[in-house]
């Protein structure tokens, strides 16, 4: 998440010290890592980190906004189908591998119910509805839901596969199955 009032060096370092703190989680797993060992490894100091981010908790943050620029600057150009239904598949592929990227430890951490960021309304929910409004303008998905509550329904799945992949410690194929229940429930529409 870039802020306008850093100055470019100013920027560089938060940015180093993001990619730093993420390459430690993926290696050791949030809850085992400090802020202290993330600075020794940045080579900063513990002031520098609080200077860019209030806690620990604050990295978490920009995983979200990098996701949210993934899927409006890419999978909103590359996401495809001849139908909303493949074009609904196709957008849960990106999402599977978005999750897999972003590595298992940090996904289990993520996953858990003091989350609110997965109740906000993000540029991958509103995706999703777009897909879907124009899957129910073709007359391509007929259902007694709206949009909204379709969105609900198939990110509950796609996060039931990814607590699934969690708990089998990334064992589970997580694009085919997040891609073979969404597809079950398509067939309901």
């Amino acid at each position: 998440m870039n802020s306008p009032q850093l100055s470019k060096k100013a920027q560089k370092t938060r940015d180093h010290v993001l990619d730093i703190s993420l390459e430690l989680m993926k290696q050791y797993g949030y809850q085992n890592i400090t802020v202290r060992d993330i600075c020794s490894k940045a080579d900063i100091s513990v002031g520098t980190f609080y200077a860019y981010f209030p806690s620990k908790t604050d990295l978490f943050l920009d995983i979200y906004k990098k996701a949210d620029d993934y899927f409006s600057e890419t999978v909103a150009v590359k996401v495809s189908g001849d139908n909303a239904k493949e074009r609904i598949k196709d957008f849960f592929r990106y999402y599977a591998r978005l999750n897999e990227d972003t590595g298992i430890d940090l996904i289990r951490v993520l996953y858990n119910p003091d989350n609110s960021w997965f109740s906000r309304k993000r540029p991958m929910q509103k995706l999703l509805a777009d897909i879907i409004a124009a899957g129910m303008a073709r007359a391509e998905l007929k259902t007694g839901l709206s949009e909204s509550e379709m969105v609900d329904y198939l990110f509950t799945i796609a996060r039931g596969c990814c607590y699934n992949w969690c708990i089998h410690a990334g064992k589970t194929d997580l694009e085919e199955q997040i891609v073979k229940y969404t597809d079950l429930a398509l067939q309901a529409f």
